[in-house]
């Protein structure tokens, strides 16, 4: 063996060789001992602590192609940071799979589920549907969707400064719906009266006179009034939720707003046209 121990000292029996010691180009010369033999250890060397594992900050998978090859190497390793002593090491890894094959179109159509209603005709008239479950029947109906939408008048104009009442102001026709609905109705205008005038406005279902009352303004008494703001109303104690204001599937219907005077005066008034006056109605479905 060419290193040995004697007591407290190392003893070294071999061949020693200074590489680069004569040459002023490099700047760096080392120092190679070899035992005699070819084989030597240092006993006074201990043994270092096991490095920290490497830790691997996200593990992914990404799919492939069928008919494309697997990229090479996979998976994938980046370094995020090498580490040090006493710190870990930082990567990142990737798997690349390939897809599943793509599989082949099915005969089966929703339409022909045993728990779908077969009553409804499926048809270009049906586009837009969807499905209802009826717990009567246990089954799922197609329906149109109960998405409403807005009108509004294509034009409105002013009224004449006399004492004619009750005046319509503006009519909104709405078509027929694939469900039932109710109207929701806003309004307004300024009306130009005498000082014992008081106008409302009234927005009427179906009839300008009799109809369903869906949207109410009270007014208030003098010349020069503030505006009428109509919302959707209904008189207390109407069958709400019911029939009242409400506009069966399939039904076309009209919206009237009218102004009537109120007070026991015969003086004239007038309202405005267009933008002042304004007149909106919403649909909104029902169950």
């Amino acid at each position: 063996m060419g290193i040995t121990v004697d007591g407290t000292d190392i003893v070294f029996d071999g061949q020693v060789k200074v590489v680069n010691g004569f040459n002023p180009d490099t700047g760096v010369a080392y120092l190679i001992l070899t035992p005699d033999g070819g084989v030597g250890t240092l006993p006074f060397f201990d043994d270092g602590d096991p490095g920290l594992p490497p830790v691997f900050d996200s593990i992914t998978m990404e799919e492939v192609d069928p008919e494309d090859d697997l990229p090479t190497p996979n998976p994938t390793v980046t370094v995020v940071s090498t580490g040090g002593p006493g710190i870990a090491s930082h990567y990142t890894m990737k798997f690349y799979v390939h897809k599943g094959e793509p599989g082949s179109l099915g005969a089966f159509q929703l339409r022909d589920a045993s728990d779908v209603d077969s009553g409804v005709t499926l048809d270009s008239t049906a586009d837009g549907y969807t499905f209802v479950y009826d717990s009567a029947t246990d089954l799922f109906i197609p329906e149109a969707q109960r998405v409403g939408d807005a009108y509004v008048p294509s034009a409105i104009a002013s009224t004449a400064f006399n004492n004619t009442s009750p005046r319509t102001l503006a009519t909104v026709a709405i078509p027929a719906q694939p469900f039932p609905w109710r109207p929701r109705v806003f309004g307004s205008t300024v009306v130009t009266g005498s000082s014992d005038t008081r106008v409302d406005l009234v927005a009427r279902l179906n009839n300008a006179s009799s109809g369903d009352q869906v949207g109410y303004s009270k007014g208030l008494a003098g010349a020069t009034p503030p505006p009428n703001i109509l919302i959707p109303a209904a008189p207390a104690g109407s069958a709400m939720p019911g029939s009242y204001g409400r506009v069966a599937a399939g039904a076309a219907a009209t919206v009237y707003l009218r102004a009537e005077q109120k007070a026991a005066s015969s003086n004239s008034w007038s309202t405005p046209a267009d933008p002042d006056t304004t007149f909106w109605v919403e649909i909104s479905p029902l169950l």
